[in-house]
């Protein structure tokens, strides 16, 4: 009789799941960030859009390097070009304080029309209050996180677009670190 309880109570005995670890995934990183125009001489072509320096410490898929996103518009000629790119150049990224990218970029277009060249030695500087985000979940499978800061910036140095100055509008630095635990 004994036996047979003992049996039965372990038909009872939840099992424990596999015994394989837990998936991990880690990210961690920093940038720089600087909004640009750039209007032309007869005021017809407006360029404008973003440069990132990226200096992902772990993880991600993102490499290491500077982002560009643009569009040209010709309002005289009724025309647009848009371009995106990256390239790998000299960049430092030291937290929330200090961004320095100098490097030159022939960055194609996505839409047809010719590549443009940026070439810059551009300095961020912090300043300001810093902005903090976080987010937590957690539930019986998965744990996920993230922690997010930024700041604003003043830039100093020089920028051009096809040889021609580019006014920095808005720029800003920020560092993320996130991850998820499947469990």
């Amino acid at each position: 009789m004994r036996t047979s309880l003992l049996i039965l109570a372990l038909a009872f005995v939840p099992t424990t799941a596999s015994a394989d670890p837990p998936s991990v995934s880690l990210v961690s990183g920093g940038a720089a960030i600087a909004s640009f125009e750039q209007v032309s001489d007869d005021g017809c072509v407006t360029t404008f859009g973003d440069v990132a320096v990226v200096n992902a410490r772990f993880g991600g898929e993102l490499a290491d390097g500077v982002y560009v996103t643009g569009m040209q518009e010709d309002t005289c000629a009724g025309t647009g070009n848009g371009f995106a790119g990256f390239a790998p150049g000299s960049f430092t990224v030291i937290g929330l304080s200090y961004a320095r990218y100098q490097g030159e970029l022939v960055v194609d277009s996505y839409s047809g029309g010719p590549s443009v060249t940026l070439d810059l030695d551009l300095r961020w500087f912090g300043q300001g209050v810093v902005h903090r985000e976080k987010s937590w979940f957690r539930d019986d499978y998965v744990i996920e996180f993230s922690y997010s800061a930024y700041r604003n910036a003043t830039t100093v140095g020089t920028f051009t677009l096809d040889g021609e100055p580019v006014t920095v509008t808005s720029a800003r630095i920020g560092s993320q670190a996130s991850g998820t635990i499947l469990r």
